[in-house]
C-alpha cells in the first residue's frame, strides 16, 4: 500500500466508505485496525485516503466489519444502483432470495 501526502480521490472514498460501516458496525478505529491485524496508523491512513489499499487489504477489512468486499465499493450516494446494493446489505438470506424472484420476474 502506497502512502501519499494528499488523498488519493478514489482511496478517498474508499477511506470515507471503511469510516461510515465501521461507525455503523459500533467499532472504534482500535477495534477495526486489531481485528484486522492493523495498526491504528495503517486504519487511520486508509480512512483518510492516504493509502491506495490493495484486494487482500479489501477483503481483510470486510472481514473485520462482516460485510463482503463489494460493500466497500459501493457508494451509494452516487446512483440508484449502488443505493439498493447498500440497501441489502441488512437483509437475511430469505429477504435476498425473495428479491433476487422477483426482480428475475420482471418482463
Amino acid at each position: 500500500m502506497a502512502r501519499r501526502t494528499e488523498p488519493d480521490p478514489l482511496a478517498a472514498k474508499i477511506g470515507e466508505r471503511v469510516r461510515v460501516l465501521r461507525r455503523a458496525a459500533g467499532l472504534t478505529l482500535e477495534q477495526l485496525a486489531y481485528s484486522c491485524d492493523f495498526s491504528k496508523g495503517q486504519l487511520s491512513t486508509i480512512e483518510n485516503g492516504l493509502a491506495v489499499p490493495t484486494a487482500s487489504t479489501l477483503v481483510t477489512l470486510a472481514q473485520g466489519l462482516d460485510v463482503l468486499p463489494l460493500d466497500l465499493l459501493t457508494f451509494p450516494e452516487e446512483t440508484s444502483r449502488e443505493r439498493i446494493v447498500d440497501l441489502t446489505r441488512g437483509f437475511s438470506a430469505k429477504e435476498l432470495e425473495a428479491l433476487s424472484t422477483m426482480l428475475t420476474r420482471r418482463p
